[in-house]
């Protein structure tokens, strides 16, 4: 797994994408300044401020996605739908220019490393939460909203959407979140990992059970 460094030492040129939360941000990176040469954030669906802050960021630097080496995503935790759509969208640059390489990073360890006290949450439904806890920075865990309690003190990024109900003595602090903000602050970490088919964050790999069809007929007479 590469660090910022590590990734803009072997790709001159990288955009990045985060679409985890309500917010759309796209950083560009020229090699080997750890600093996004160009970024924006676009509050709004991701299916139309994703597009329009690309748009923004390649015309601000002169180039298009054919001058890209790689291009790195959030893959989660966060908005599936806005993950599953910044997935789809670096596929089709895959498409224009097969020798791009891709890369995934996850959303809940740059915070964590900027906070170390902290256990990051990010709801992932079905009263359950996404957990980096305090001392394992890289590990994201799934927690019930009865571990939350031993897990504090607590922390979810802003902006991020939440449909699970805490407990009330729960509160957690909000954290600014900027995804290309917090990968350059902590260079030299070993957020990323190659991602040839981008999709998004998940514990576990869906199981499937296969269906046999067959035809439904009227109960024999007694």
């Amino acid at each position: 797994m590469p660090s910022l460094r590590q990734l803009l030492a072997l790709h001159p040129v990288v955009l990045g994408v985060d679409t985890c939360s309500t917010r759309v941000e796209v950083a560009l990176w020229l090699g080997p300044a750890t600093e996004p040469a160009h970024a924006i954030a676009l509050d709004g669906e991701a299916s139309a401020a994703l597009p329009a802050a690309v748009a923004r960021v390649l015309a601000a630097a002169g180039r298009g996605v054919r001058d890209l080496d790689a291009a790195a995503f959030c893959a989660g935790p966060g908005s599936v739908l806005g993950v599953r759509l910044a997935a789809a969208t670096l596929r089709a640059w895959r498409a224009v220019r097969p020798e791009l390489a891709l890369y995934s990073y996850l959303s809940l360890p740059p915070l964590a490393v900027a906070h170390p006290g902290l256990t990051i949450l990010a709801d992932a439904r079905r009263d359950t939460w996404h957990a980096v806890r305090p001392g394992a920075p890289h590990a994201v865990q799934r927690l019930a909203t009865a571990e939350l309690a031993a897990a504090a003190p607590l922390a979810t990024p802003a902006f991020f959407r939440r449909w699970s109900t805490l407990p009330a003595d729960l509160t957690p602090t909000e954290l600014p979140w900027s995804a290309a903000a917090l990968l350059a602050a902590a260079p030299d970490e070993d957020f990323f990992q190659a991602a040839p088919e981008p999709d998004a964050f998940q514990h576990e790999a869906p199981s499937y059970v296969a269906w046999t069809p067959h035809v439904h007929r009227a109960p024999a007479a007694p």
